[in-house]
């Protein structure tokens, strides 16, 4: 039997290398804590915050007074039951693309493919 090149097409393409992004470099005070910038703040935390959507949400404000505009907030969602802690992976996509710290709180972008309302749950690493 003899096997024929197959078409390289689509998902199937070589991908681009393009340059990675570079990291960023502490300035100042920062400088000289001997990148201490890369460890988690004594005063980090982490909390939820539960919500009832679908949909798509380019900009979700979430108020939480110990942040700042410079704080770095990482965030996961899931899918709740009966109650927040019963958290579980259903047949629903969801992500959340981006988030902005302010003074106060942050945006995100927050994208949950479902044709109807369903309980999210966001957690939240929040480095102050």
């Amino acid at each position: 039997m003899e096997v024929q090149d197959q078409a390289i097409t689509g998902s199937n393409l070589q991908p681009e290398i393009t340059d990675m992004p570079q990291e960023g470099q502490p300035t100042g005070q920062q400088a000289r804590a001997d990148d201490a910038s890369a460890e988690l703040n004594a005063a980090s935390f982490t909390t939820y915050y539960i919500w009832r959507a679908n949909g798509v949400h380019q900009n979700v404000n979430f108020t939480q007074a110990s942040v700042r505009a410079n704080s770095r907030v990482l965030m996961n969602i899931s899918e709740y039951g009966a109650n927040p802690q019963e958290r579980f992976i259903g047949a629903a996509r969801m992500a959340v693309y981006n988030i902005a710290p302010y003074n106060g709180g942050f945006h995100a972008w927050v994208d949950i493919s479902w044709n109807s309302p369903l309980n999210i749950r966001f957690d939240v690493l929040i480095d102050p």
